[in-house]
């Protein structure tokens, strides 16, 4: 019934394992507060990690309403199971199969909440249940995983209960001595409980009797007799009183057995006086008193007539029937009730072969169940493990975001302060108004000379010089305006390229030349650009610097 526990327990293990890894992360995650809430929201990347960690519990661990549900359950079967034997009356009988698994969910539920106290219970009420549909196999299973979770909790009437149950199925496979030690274990465990100590002392006895050790018989038969005594338990009492009747007839002790028979008359139901006045009546045929063996017969015949009784009782009347109107040489009616005894058998042999093909289809029926309840078991803990791989990937995937956004920002920080050097470099080299004039002067000359040199023909010879080294030169204007930055500022043009290596050439020249009060429009004029390619030079050089 159990056997995927150690599947189930593997599961919980690697989800348990991730749901700590989860949140060792939001922990390691935390530690970037106090550096990271300068820079981007810290609150959002808080809530993602508080919503990972309560998807994962919520993933890990079933509702309270489940739980109340399986409670629900079990107290139902208790209340179905409340006779001290687990036995029940027909009348009170539900549905075998479902009550078989519903208590199936019930103990493994319990099981896998490690509330062993309660899966013991489920366990014994499950053997009920099992023993009823006649499943053997599956019915001691389940007392065995009783008498295992109950010895865990010490809860001594669960593991008694177990117990004599256990013993009574070594009693029906004929181990009589593995059955009368359990069945004294179970004594033991019932303690003060008298009633159900009385069971096992009169199961005890019923192996010594099938042993022939009749002395070990009879005291056992006392013990359980004081018990029944002291717990006034009346169906206590006739059972060991019924178990009495064996005890004497297999020793040939027939009027003894016939005065514990007749003990079980009074107060009790029809079915059992039906069975009471067979019982006699086959004593007397033990001791051939046919009169009496007929007169009592006769009885649970009539009674046969108006109690619904099992089919092996009908056909063991018959047969005692028959050989009394044998031996009293009535064979016309020794023939008839033998004709009913035969009808019986037949009718009893093809019980016994639809009940085994029943059982079959029970056993197929309960290992289909069985299979399909491991398939959405398994399928479970895939979704939880899927579930939590893409939690766990998701988490990786924001601490790598993290550690980048870390970075970026230390290059930016870095890159910041490379630039405020450069504009201190800058301003500490700026000259004195005068210079800057005459720096001025230059660049205004050498407009001038190019404005001559593309509308004159007829210039004065100060202007030869400039105009002709303007008219012959590669990049002329920005050469010649190059050469008097220099001598104003030495070394500008190639600080500028070293400081800030990301600008074009272009930008690298307006740069230069924004040093000066030139406007945008002489500066275009000097590099050939209009004013709209300035003014978008400049904008790139703010966005560097």
């Amino acid at each position: 019934m159990f056997k995927n526990l150690q599947l189930q327990t593997i599961f919980k293990g690697i989800t348990i394992f991730i749901m700590f890894f989860l949140t060792q992360i939001s922990r390691i995650s935390w530690n970037f507060y106090t550096f990271a809430e300068k820079y981007f929201d810290v609150m959002k990347c808080l809530k993602f990690f508080g919503i990972v960690f309560l998807m994962a519990l919520f993933a890990c661990n079933a509702s309270d309403d489940k739980y109340e549900a399986m409670d629900i359950a079990l107290q139902k079967a208790e209340t179905i199971y409340q006779h001290p034997d687990g036995e029940r009356y027909e009348t009170a009988k539900a549905d075998t199969s479902q009550m078989s698994t519903e208590l199936i969910k019930t103990a493994k539920y319990f099981v896998s909440k490690k509330d062993y106290d309660k899966a013991a219970k489920a366990c014994l009420y499950l053997g009920y249940s099992q023993k009823e549909a006649d499943e053997k196999t599956l019915s001691m299973k389940a007392f065995k995983d009783a008498e295992y979770y109950s010895n865990i909790t010490g809860d001594s009437l669960t593991t008694a209960r177990s117990q004599y149950n256990i013993a009574r199925f070594l009693y029906a496979e004929h181990a009589y001595d593995e059955s009368i030690d359990m069945a004294m274990d179970a004594a033991k465990n019932y303690g003060n409980n008298f009633g159900e100590k009385a069971y096992a002392y009169n199961l005890m006895a019923s192996s010594f009797i099938l042993q022939k050790d009749y002395d070990s018989a009879e005291i056992y038969l006392k013990k359980a007799l004081d018990m029944a005594e002291n717990s006034h338990m009346d169906i206590v009492k006739r059972k060991i009183l019924n178990n009495y009747s064996v005890f004497y007839s297999k020793q040939g002790k027939y009027e003894q057995s016939i005065n514990c028979i007749k003990q079980n008359i009074a107060g009790n139901d029809s079915a059992s006086i039906f069975m009471t006045c067979l019982n006699i009546g086959k004593s007397y045929i033990y001791c051939d008193k046919y009169d009496s063996a007929a007169l009592y017969t006769q009885k649970a015949f009539d009674l046969s007539q108006s109690v619904k009784i099992r089919s092996d009782s009908e056909a063991s009347m018959y047969f005692s029937l028959y050989y009394i109107a044998k031996k009293q040489e009535n064979y016309q009616q020794a023939l008839d009730y033998f004709e009913s005894y035969n009808t019986l058998q037949y009718k009893i042999q093809k019980e016994i072969e639809q009940k085994n093909l029943y059982s079959i289809q029970r056993k197929y029926d309960y290992e289909a169940l069985q299979n399909i309840m491991n398939q959405k078991i398994i399928q479970k803990q895939r979704i939880i493990l899927t579930v939590s791989f893409f939690l766990l990937l998701a988490s990786i995937v924001v601490i790598g975001l993290l550690v980048k956004q870390k970075n970026i920002i230390k290059e930016d920080a870095r890159i910041r302060k490379e630039l405020e050097k450069a504009k201190d470099e800058l301003h500490n080299s700026v000259k004195p108004k005068v210079v800057e004039k005459e720096l001025s002067k230059q660049l205004h000359l050498i407009l001038t000379a190019n404005h001559i040199a593309e509308h004159a023909d007829d210039f004065k010879k100060e202007w030869s010089p400039l105009v002709y080294k303007i008219n012959n030169e590669k990049n002329n204007m920005f050469e010649a305006a190059l050469v008097a930055i220099e001598s104003v500022y030495p070394g500008m043009y190639n600080t500028i390229l070293k400081k800030y290596p990301t600008l074009n050439e272009t930008e690298s020249k307006v740069m230069l030349l924004s040093c000066s009060d030139l406007s945008n429009r002489e500066i275009g004029r000097i590099l050939g650009l209009s004013v709209h390619s300035v003014n978008k030079c400049r904008s790139g050089i703010n966005r560097v610097i």
